[in-house]
């Protein structure tokens, strides 16, 4: 027996409706908007998601998450001191023209509220940056021992304690940047940690401000008109010098955090578009529409 392949029977094709191609009729359009897809809201967080588990973020994170406000509260406190410093200079100069002749009451009493205002604003303000920087120290502290693959050299209760008590802080403070600047710039760990420069200037200028701000608890207690005008200048040193300690505290804490993480934003270079070359036309430009589109 022998096969021979022979083409079908036409008879026996089986006859089917031949469909045209599909025509585009343009992007699809709706009376009304559709009900599905993705649902209309704001992107949120995957931490919003019961289901995920919160990212952990890593210290060098979490210590440029405060750097930032408390640098903008140190130049708050900074800008709030020197506008201090300038109504104990008024009043002074006042103090000297009372000695030749009588003020007016409502200058007086302007003079009493620009202290007053400018006395307890700088106050919150710096209760408040001085609490950012704490934390911001706290956790750079440990960033750095991250980074360099070692422990803390002080444990949190230690650090915040140095920078409270009375008398301690006034030794403590420079020692633990010390620390820090030796951790962050990664030198060896069995090296003795020495205060650089800025640092130096830091601890002198903090130390000075302690010192005169519990003298000027102390001079409360005199009276006298002399007294009061030694108080009054007193008191224009130390907002003065509570200016700079929070100027140097803000540099301080951009000098570490660069150490911490080199990538600077402010000087990182922004791309920016020039010109595109053979690209489709501009979304203002109408382009002729196809036969078969809807509108």
């Amino acid at each position: 027996m022998r096969w021979v392949a022979v083409p079908p029977d036409p008879v026996l094709r089986p006859v089917g409706r031949t469909t045209p191609p599909p025509v585009y009729r343009g992007p699809p359009s709706y009376p009304a908007p559709p009900r599905w897809g993705l649902p209309l809201l704001g992107w949120r967080a995957p931490t919003s998601v019961p289901s995920m588990a919160a990212p952990t973020l890593d210290a060098s994170t979490r210590a440029r998450l405060v750097a930032v406000p408390a640098i903008r509260m140190l130049w708050a406190t900074a800008v709030l001191l020197v506008l201090a410093a300038a109504a104990e200079a008024w009043r002074y100069l006042l103090l000297v023209a009372g000695l030749h002749g009588a003020l007016t009451v409502q200058t007086v009493r302007l003079s009493d509220s620009a202290v007053q205002t400018s006395a307890l604003l700088a106050l919150v303000f710096g209760v408040g940056a001085f609490g950012a920087a704490l934390l911001w120290l706290v956790r750079a502290g440990e960033a750095a021992a991250e980074l360099a693959e070692v422990r803390p050299s002080r444990p949190r209760w230690q650090v915040i304690l140095g920078f409270l008590a009375p008398g301690v802080n006034l030794i403590v403070p420079g020692s633990v940047l010390a620390e820090l600047e030796h951790t962050a710039a990664l030198r060896p760990p069995d090296r003795r940690p020495r205060p650089s420069r800025p640092v130096t200037v830091w601890w002198i200028a903090w130390s000075i401000n302690l010192l005169l701000g519990f003298t000027a608890v102390l001079w409360r207690f005199r009276e006298g008109a002399q007294a009061m005008a030694d108080g009054v200048l007193l008191h224009l040193v130390l907002n003065l010098t509570a200016a700079a300690v929070a100027v140097l505290s803000l540099y301080l804490i951009r000098r570490m955090s660069r150490l911490l993480d080199p990538v600077d934003v402010r000087t990182t270079a922004r791309f920016h578009v020039v010109r595109v070359e053979g690209a489709a036309a501009a979304a203002g430009e109408r382009r002729p529409r196809h036969p078969g589109q809807v509108r």
